[in-house]
């Protein structure tokens, strides 16, 4: 199929064939096979992941779903309970500011920060990864720099 096509390609690069009719005569049948297909195969459901959190309004168990903006969490009693929340990675370390914990999160521009897990009632952020160990000048909150020049 493919050395055809490349003939074809060859002759309307030489003139010697009409691109537009070409691609007629492709996507024709292709429509076609694609319109099938669509109607034979099943629609693939991922499965959904149990989580150990708790819907804070029903109290069943949270699960990770697949949205067309990547994972979310929601509650496991959906339609009843619509609850859901942003999946957020755990880093491990203390927000310096109220002490809980700092968690991984995607902003609308799609760059990850770090954030408190209490937001909003505490705002603290950073663009740099904290690392569990605290600074041994200041004990204070560090973080993984990059440079410029770091790859």
């Amino acid at each position: 199929v493919s050395a055809k096509m490349e003939e074809e390609l060859d002759e309307i690069a030489h003139d010697n064939r009409d691109w537009v009719q070409l691609v007629r005569d492709f996507y024709t049948p292709f429509e076609g096979s694609l319109k099938s297909a669509s109607e034979v195969m099943d629609r693939v459901k991922l499965a959904d992941e149990l989580t150990e959190e708790i819907c804070p309004k029903c109290g069943k168990p949270l699960v990770v779903k697949f949205g067309r903006y990547g994972k979310f969490l929601a509650c496991s009693g959906y339609p009843e309970c619509k609850y859901t929340q942003a999946f957020q990675i755990k880093t491990g370390v203390k927000c310096p500011e109220c002490g809980s914990e700092l968690v991984e999160k995607i902003s609308k521009k799609k760059r990850v920060f770090y954030g408190c897990s209490n937001y909003p009632n505490c705002q603290f952020a950073t663009n740099f990864k904290p690392l569990p160990q605290p600074c041994p000048k200041c004990s204070g909150l560090l973080t993984l720099y990059r440079g410029k020049q770091a790859k």
